[in-house]
């Protein structure tokens, strides 16, 4: 009889090698980084207590962002994604009162043209 524990568990991460599961996560992975060093380079603590609301609002514009580039044929690679994250959740931060420079946001007249249409 063979024993459960020395085969592989079966199905454990089918998920895993789902090629637009793995696409995602490297999606997620991108933005995860830029949100990472952004948040670094302002100076803030990941536990300000502001960053989760600002998180939510910027998710909630990043996601209305993703769907208007794909309706308009848009590409995005994982860091063109990861910047546009960045710059949603820079916008949010901005209109809440945190100083946010210009200089210190990822640089992409893409994404800068797919802004104005979401941020007018």
């Amino acid at each position: 009889m063979e024993d459960p524990e020395e085969r592989p568990a079966a199905g454990l991460d089918d998920w895993g090698r789902d090629p637009s599961v793995r696409a995602m996560r490297r999606m997620f992975a991108a933005m995860e980084a830029a949100q990472k060093e952004f948040i670094n380079h302002l100076g803030l603590s990941l536990f300000d207590d502001r960053l989760r609301r600002w998180r939510e609002r910027a998710l909630a514009v990043f996601e209305s962002s993703r769907a208007r580039s794909a309706r308009a044929g848009m590409e995005l690679s994982e860091t063109e994604t990861g910047a546009l994250y960045v710059h949603c959740l820079a916008k949010i931060m901005t209109r809440e009162g945190m100083d946010v420079s210009a200089e210190i946001l990822p640089r992409s007249e893409k994404l800068v043209r797919l802004l104005r249409e979401v941020f007018p």
